[in-house]
């Protein structure tokens, strides 16, 4: 299998030594046969009972498709000549979120193979959705769009399907039923009425008086003429009007045609004939033209089809009925509107021609048109609308976390209302933004970040995980702003289930150890060597990278819920079991995320935690109750390790605990008892 071997075993090309009994078990079972290599995309017939029964491909010889990591993957897949997916299986990646672990990896490899039976064409609604291989949705999304789209180009290749139209056509060959009624009911045959008054009132106003039409008009206000017409060359047009007499006028339709005729069907009843009766051989139809833009067309004999009249309904029931055929050097353009103009002609008194024109305008209904598909929205476009809800809640309590540091000189007033809030907002964090939404930042996600412009840039690569994206957002500007504790303290999972298990640790009565100020210094250190490593092993490789990144006991301890294998949960374990005794013993000296964040933190702008000058000298109350001494001798706060946990402000705004605050309330008591005690005079 590939999945541990290196980029080189995967290189596009050679997909027969690919597919071992293993792969075809999942990707096309049962196949009998394979064919060579072959073809335009590369794929492999696959042959059953002695016949082709479809294709094995391989997305990295078709597509190329790069994944979350930047690397293309390999998914070898089948589909059958009907358009549908036989299996598909991923045989190489590098994503980080899946690669050699083992419980997304059999989720991936089992969301790839419930792709069997899929349809190119879509209707696939018992699909699984991409956040079944839980905290890769990216990655699964990708995937299956890949093997979608290769097997769409494999089918293409060897014209099993159609290629999609590229832009707006006319739907020669698709075929509807309908009737002569539907048809003027759509619009795709128009017609109208000329009556005699229509045409004298056209006389007068081109102030032609006691004209000799080549049909006069009679006495009474009856119809001169009822006029239809529409394009004939669609099948769903040309079919329902002419009927089984549709080949006579069309001859057979083939793959091999290169021209498509443009016809156009007229028929009348009423005194006027479109057609004249004195029209002989080659002379041109002179009571009719096509006028499109600044372009007219009018007919020959040789463009001139007749249909056959007198039936009982659609055009055989009309007076007169006929098929125009369009010069095939016309710049005729089916899809813009065009009309025909009925053309009555005579003369003056004076011997003059006269042609009176009347329009009947016509637009090819949009159910004639093909149109190309929209193109389907980007992965991250996807992937937002698939987590609206989680959307919608972290943005909630993203805004509550804002509004909590905005009142937290309010808040840090009450100690027991600090505790509720803050105990809550953990809890919360832990439970859903980690155990349920996946929201759990890590160093991963910062590789990924600082790679993606070398690898494959996408903008859309940075959108494609919507919490994320939000979290990563929402920690760059509180970082720059305000320092690492935003999120180290109040919106990291793990950190978040730390600092819990420390207060029930506290509450049960464990001891609690902290190094002295001279060795933690040095302790300090290990988060910024931990990053380091981590992220030079990545630009070095991104297995090193992946594997080193295992520091992190996030993806064992919150993103996979403590299932993966016994080294793994023994050391997320360990070093939960050693914070019980050392609060965020982990964030504070291992944490590599959190040595990133922490030497940006030297940019922060604002400090809002407030000190005194009596704080460090002669006060040492919150440098000593600092859970985790981030308050240095000289009662300076060391921002870049503090998580913000605004215990020193409650402390700072008790006056039974702060000794400046408490030496003021207790002055205050005396003055207020002798007052009390100096008799009123």
């Amino acid at each position: 299998m590939l999945l541990g071997a290196s980029r080189a075993d995967a290189e596009a090309g050679h997909l027969l030594d690919r597919l071992t009994p293993e792969v075809m078990a999942i990707v096309w079972p049962g196949a009998e046969k394979l064919g060579l290599e072959e073809g335009k995309p590369p794929a492999v017939a696959v042959y059953r009972d002695g016949k082709i029964a479809g294709y094995v491909f391989s997305t990295l010889d078709v597509v190329d498709e790069p994944g979350f990591s930047g690397i293309p993957f390999d998914v070898i897949a089948g589909v059958d000549l009907t358009g549908h997916i036989r299996g598909a299986k991923v045989i190489f990646h590098r994503e980080p979120h899946v690669y050699q672990d083992e419980i997304r990896q059999p989720q991936l490899d089992t969301f790839l193979a419930r792709t069997a039976g899929m349809a190119l064409q879509g209707g696939n609604s018992g699909a699984l959705p991409p956040d079944y291989v839980d905290g890769a949705t990216v990655t699964a999304r990708v995937m299956r769009d890949a093997v979608f789209d290769s097997a769409r180009l494999v089918l293409i290749g060897r014209g099993l399907i159609k290629a999609k139209v590229l832009g707006p056509a006319v739907d020669v060959d698709g075929f509807t039923q309908m009737s002569w009624d539907d048809l003027l009911a759509e619009g795709s045959i128009v017609h109208k009425v000329i009556t005699n008054n229509d045409v004298a009132a056209a006389l007068s106003k081109a102030k032609v008086a006691g004209a000799k039409l080549d049909v006069p008009l009679s006495d009474s206000n009856n119809t001169y003429i009822d006029i239809y017409t529409g394009l004939a060359t669609p099948a769903s047009i040309g079919k329902n009007v002419l009927g089984s007499e549709y080949p006579d006028y069309f001859g057979p339709r083939g793959k091999s045609m290169v021209f498509v005729a443009w016809k156009i069907f007229v028929a009348s009843k009423g005194r006027y004939d479109f057609v004249d009766d004195f029209f002989v051989g080659t002379s041109r139809f002179d009571r009719l033209r096509v006028v499109q833009g600044n372009q007219a067309y009018q007919f020959t004999n040789s463009q001139y089809q007749w249909i056959s009249t007198g039936g009982h309904d659609g055009i055989r029931a009309l007076d007169h009925a006929a098929v125009f055929t369009l010069p095939a050097n016309a710049r005729f353009d089916p899809l813009k509107p065009w009309r025909l103009e009925l053309l009555v002609n005579g003369q003056t008194t004076a011997g003059a021609p006269i042609s009176l024109a009347f329009p009947v305008d016509y637009q090819l209904p949009a159910s004639h048109i093909l149109r190309p598909p929209a193109p389907p929205a980007p992965a991250w476009i996807k992937a937002w609308d698939d987590s609206r809800t989680n959307v919608v809640i972290e943005a909630a309590l993203l805004a509550l976390l804002t509004l909590i540091l905005a009142v937290q000189t309010k808040l840090a007033q009450s100690r027991r209302a600090h505790r509720i809030v803050r105990n809550s907002f953990l809890i919360f964090v832990v439970v859903w933004e980690g155990w349920i939404a996946g929201g759990q930042l890590s160093i991963l996600n910062v590789i990924n970040y600082m790679e993606a412009p070398f690898r494959h840039f996408e903008f859309g690569f940075y959108l494609a995980e919507p919490l994320m994206v939000m979290i990563v957002i929402y920690t760059a500007i509180s970082l720059v702003l305000l320092g690492r504790g935003v999120f180290c303290g109040w919106l990291c999972p793990f950190g978040a289930l730390q600092e819990l298990l420390a207060q029930l640790s506290r509450f049960i009565g464990l001891p609690q150890w902290n190094p002295p100020e001279s060795v933690q210094k040095y302790l300090w250190l290990g988060k910024y060597v931990s990053a380091a490593l981590v992220l030079g092993l990545a630009a070095l490789s991104i297995d090193m990278g992946s594997r080193v990144a295992e520091v992190e006991p996030f993806n064992t301890a919150i993103t996979s819920h403590f299932t993966r294998a016994w080294p793994y949960v023994f050391y997320a374990c360990a070093l939960l079991t050693i914070g019980l005794f050392t609060e965020r013993a982990y964030c504070r000296f291992l944490c590599p995320l959190g040595g990133v964040l922490a030497l940006a933190d030297r940019l922060h702008l604002v400090d809002l935690l407030k000190r005194r000058p009596q704080c460090g000298s002669p006060c040492h109350l919150c440098e000593n109750s600092c859970p985790v001494k981030a308050i240095s001798v000289t009662g300076k706060i060391k921002m870049a390790e503090c998580f913000q946990c605004l215990d020193c402000q409650v402390n700072y705004f008790d006056d039974h605990r702060c000794p400046p605050l408490a030496a003021i309330r207790k002055r205050a008591q005396r003055a207020r008892s002798q007052t009390a005690r100096v008799p009123a005079s």
